[in-house]
C-alpha cells in the first residue's frame, strides 16, 4: 500500500454470502411456551418437520414460564419495544439467514494499524472517496439494516500523521427504499471528526444544525481540513439524526512522528514505550431495531423516560447473540453463530507480542469496562491526551460513549490458549431488565489451541468480572503523568454555569426532553454558522466568548488571543451524562458524585448535598480530554483555553439524550450578534 493512504484491516467474525444457510438444531429439553394457538401450531409444524417432538414441561417449569410470560406481556402492552420491521416471526428452533461457514484462521477482530507507513514520512494529502449506502447484515447473528461506507461496516479506518491534510469526498447514495423508518426518508447525512480541534475549519466540523446542512440523498460533499499537531486515537461518525446508532462510524488514528526523547534520541512511540504492534478496537452497545425506532420509543410517553436498554454489544462490528435469548416482544431474524466460527481479537500472530490497544466506545448509551484473565493492561492515555499515571492492572473502566483510551497489553511469559478479553457494560442507565442482553461478554483474545473451549464463555458467564475487583484501574480517578508548569491559574477569566436534566413536561405530552439550563436543543433548517444570531430560534443556547484584544490575551507565545473558560456542569439526573465539546480539549479540574441529595455546585451561593463550598481544584495534574462523564446527581468543573474561533457544539454523547435536546453551542470569537456568517456553510445549504 502506498505511503500516505489509509488502511483498514477490519475482518468480520463470519462471512456473508448470497446463499441461504439453514441451521438444524440438535435435540434438547427446550420447550416452547405458546402465546396463542396459531403460534403453537406453527412451532410444532416447524419442529416436527425437523424430526423432533415437543416435550411436556414439568409443573414448576410451567409456573416459571407463565410468570415470565406475564411479565413479557406487560412489557408488550406498555409498548416498551416497538415492533421491528423487515423481520420474520422468531422461531426458537428453526432459523434461516445468510451465512457462510468458511473462515480464515489468520483473520481476527482487531484492526491492525500501520504506524510504520506514517511516522517517518513528510506531511501529505490523503484523499478518499466514500459512498454511503445501507444493507442488511448479521453483525451479532441478528439481521439488521446498517449503514455502509464503500460496502464496509464499520466504515474505513483513516490512518495519518500530524500535519497531514485530509480530503474525504462523501456521496450519499441512500434512498427512500434504504430506510426502515419514514422519519429517515428526508434525512441527509453528515460526518463529524470526533476529537479533532478543526482549527480554522469550523465549517468542516460536520454538525447538522450548527456548521452545515445535511448532505441530501443523491448529493455529495467534500470534507477538507488539516489535522494539525494533534496525535492519538480519534474516530469519525455521523452527526445527523441518529445514524451513528446504526453503524455510520469508523476509526481515525493520527500517528506521532519520529520525535526527540528526553535523552536527545530520535524515537518513535513504538520504540519509546516498548511495544511492537497497534490494534484498534471499536466497542459499543448495539440495538436490534433501527436507532430511529428506538428513539421513537424513548421520546414517546410509552417509555416513561427510561433509556432503552441495548440488546447486544459489538467489537469492530462483530458480536454473538444467543438466539434463544430473544424475547417475543422484539421478534428478530437470528442465526446462532457456531463457536468455532468466532474469531479472536488478536489472532495467532500477535500472541505474546507487546501490543498497543487503541479503544473507542462507539456505543449509544452504555459505558464499559475491559478486563483480561491473563497478562496485564497498562493505561497510557485517554482521549488522545498526555500520558496518564497508569499502573499495571487486569481491568480498566469505565469508558463512556465517545471516550477513548490507549492501553499497553503485556503478556505472561507463557500465555495459555485461554486468554480472553471481557467487555462489561455499565448498567447505570439501565432502568429495566432486557432479558435478551448479556451485559458481560468475553471474546477469545488469541487463537485457541482448542477452538471450541474459550468461545464457550461467549455463552456462559465469565469469571473475569468477579476477579477484576482486586486488579482494577478506575478511569474516574486517573491523573496526568506530567505536571503542568506553571500550574493553571486559580481563577478562570469567565465561567459558564450549566444544569442538565431530562424532563417530562405535560406541555409536551410527557415526552422526555433533554435540557441545558432552560433550553431544549433542536436543529434549525439552516445551520447557525450560516445565519446571523437574530435568526436563531428559541431552541439555541449559545453563549458568546469574546476574543477581542480588550478582553483576551496571548498565552505562552502562541500568537493567538484567548482566555481561560471554566464550564461547570451540574447533572440533575439519576444517570451519568458523557459530554463532548467540539473544537477543544479541556482540563478536568474536579468531579463530584453525591451519595445523597442533588450534589449541585455554584460558585455564587452556598452548596448543598455534601458539596464543599471551596473546591480543591486539580491545577497541576488534571486530565486533558474532549469527552467527560458528568456523574449522576453531581457535577464537573472543566477548563479550556478559548482561542479557536467558531460555533462549537457541546452535548451529551448518549445519542437519545442529544437527539431529544441535551445539547448547546459555544460561540468563540467574532461578534456577539454573529453578523459575519460563513458563506461556505451557507453554500452547502443551497444544494
Amino acid at each position: 500500500m502506498a505511503s500516505g493512504t489509509a488502511r483498514r484491516s477490519a475482518i468480520f467474525a463470519f462471512k456473508m454470502s448470497d446463499e441461504i444457510y439453514e441451521i438444524d438444531y440438535e435435540d434438547s429439553d427446550v420447550f416452547i411456551q405458546d402465546f396463542d394457538d396459531r403460534l403453537q401450531l406453527e412451532f410444532e409444524k416447524n419442529y416436527k418437520r425437523h424430526g423432533y417432538l415437543l416435550k411436556t414441561p414439568s409443573l414448576s417449569v410451567t409456573i416459571l414460564v407463565v410468570f415470565g410470560s406475564l411479565i413479557l406481556i406487560i412489557f408488550a402492552v406498555l409498548g416498551l419495544q416497538s415492533p421491528a420491521r423487515h423481520t420474520t416471526l422468531f422461531d426458537f428452533f428453526h432459523k434461516t439467514g445468510e451465512y457462510s461457514p468458511e473462515i480464515d484462521s489468520e483473520h481476527f477482530l482487531g484492526i491492525e494499524l500501520h504506524p510504520e507507513d506514517h511516522v517517518y514520512r513528510q506531511p501529505t494529502t490523503i484523499v478518499q472517496n466514500w459512498t454511503i449506502s445501507s444493507d442488511y447484515r448479521f453483525p451479532d447473528g441478528v439481521k439488521k439494516k446498517v449503514y455502509l461506507v464503500n460496502g464496509q461496516f464499520p466504515g474505513p479506518t483513516i490512518e495519518c500523521r500530524q500535519g497531514d491534510k485530509l480530503i474525504i469526498h462523501v456521496t450519499n447514495s441512500l434512498s427512500v427504499s434504504d430506510t426502515d423508518s419514514p422519519a429517515q426518508m428526508s434525512e441527509g447525512i453528515s460526518i463529524h471528526w470526533h476529537g479533532l480541534n478543526m482549527r480554522g475549519s469550523n465549517h468542516m466540523d460536520g454538525v447538522v444544525g450548527f456548521t452545515q446542512c445535511a448532505i441530501p440523498a443523491g448529493g455529495s460533499f467534500t470534507y477538507e481540513f488539516e489535522v494539525g499537531e494533534q496525535t492519538g486515537t480519534f474516530w469519525w461518525h455521523a452527526h445527523s439524526s441518529v445514524h451513528r446508532g446504526d453503524g455510520m462510524f469508523g476509526g481515525l488514528v493520527i500517528h506521532k512522528t519520529v520525535h526527540q526523547s528526553d535523552k536527545g534520541e530520535m524515537m518513535t512511540d513504538v520504540k519509546e514505550y516498548g511495544y511492537e504492534k497497534e490494534v484498534l478496537l471499536m466497542i459499543g452497545d448495539w440495538y436490534h431495531q433501527s436507532a430511529e425506532e428506538v428513539l421513537a420509543w424513548y421520546t414517546s410517553a410509552r417509555g416513561f423516560g427510561n433509556e432503552p436498554v441495548p440488546d447486544s454489544l459489538l467489537v469492530n462490528g462483530v458480536g454473538k447473540f444467543i438466539c434463544s435469548m430473544a424475547v417475543p416482544a422484539k421478534p428478530v431474524e437470528c442465526i446462532d453463530i457456531p463457536n468455532d466460527q468466532i474469531r479472536s481479537v488478536l489472532g495467532g500472530h500477535l500472541t505474546g507480542v507487546p501490543t498497543r490497544l487503541r479503544i473507542v466506545n462507539v456505543g449509544t448509551l452504555a459505558g464499559f469496562t475491559l478486563a483480561i484473565n491473563e497478562g496485564t493492561l497498562i493505561p497510557h492515555t485517554v482521549d488522545s491526551g498526555p500520558k496518564i499515571l497508569g499502573t499495571p492492572t487486569r481491568s480498566v473502566g469505565i469508558l463512556y460513549p465517545g471516550e477513548r483510551m490507549d492501553l499497553f497489553l503485556e503478556w505472561n511469559e507463557n500465555p495459555s490458549s485461554l486468554v480472553e478479553l471481557e467487555v462489561i457494560l455499565d448498567p447505570e442507565n439501565f432502568r429495566y431488565t432486557n432479558f435478551a442482553l448479556r451485559p458481560n461478554q468475553t471474546f477469545p483474545l488469541i487463537n485457541p489451541i482448542t477452538p471450541s473451549k474459550p468461545s464457550e464463555s461467549l455463552i456462559s458467564p465469565s469469571p473475569l468480572s468477579q476477579s477484576k475487583q482486586n486488579h482494577h484501574f478506575d478511569l474516574s480517578q486517573a491523573k496526568s503523568f506530567l505536571f503542568i508548569s506553571p500550574p493553571l491559574p486559580q481563577q478562570a477569566d469567565e465561567q459558564l454555569l450549566l444544569y442538565t436534566k431530562t424532563q417530562k413536561l405535560s406541555i409536551n405530552s410527557n415526552h422526555p426532553q433533554g435540557f441545558m439550563n432552560r433550553t431544549s436543543w433542536a436543529p434549525q433548517s439552516s445551520p447557525l454558522l450560516s445565519i446571523p444570531r437574530e435568526r436563531w430560534d428559541v431552541n439555541q443556547l449559545v453563549p458568546w466568548i469574546s476574543l477581542s484584544p480588550e478582553t483576551a490575551y496571548q498565552k505562552q507565545g502562541l500568537g493567538r488571543f484567548g482566555k481561560w473558560i471554566d464550564i461547570i456542569i451540574n447533572n440533575l439526573d439519576d444517570g451519568s451524562h458523557p459530554f463532548h465539546l467540539h473544537g477543544y480539549n479541556f482540563y478536568v479540574l474536579y468531579s463530584y458524585r453525591s451519595e445523597h441529595g442533588w450534589g449541585s455546585y455554584t460558585p455564587y451561593t452556598a452548596s448543598s448535598g455534601g458539596v464543599p463550598t471551596q473546591l480543591d481544584l486539580n491545577l497541576e495534574t488534571p486530565l486533558l480530554k474532549d469527552t467527560v462523564s458528568v456523574p449522576r446527581r453531581g457535577f464537573v468543573v472543566l477548563r479550556f483555553w478559548a482561542d479557536n474561533p467558531g460555533i462549537w457544539m457541546f452535548h451529551c454523547h448518549v445519542i437519545f439524550h442529544q437527539a431529544s435536546g441535551m445539547a448547546m453551542g459555544i460561540a468563540v470569537g467574532g461578534s456577539e450578534v454573529h453578523k459575519d456568517v460563513d458563506m461556505r456553510s451557507a453554500e452547502l445549504c443551497k444544494a
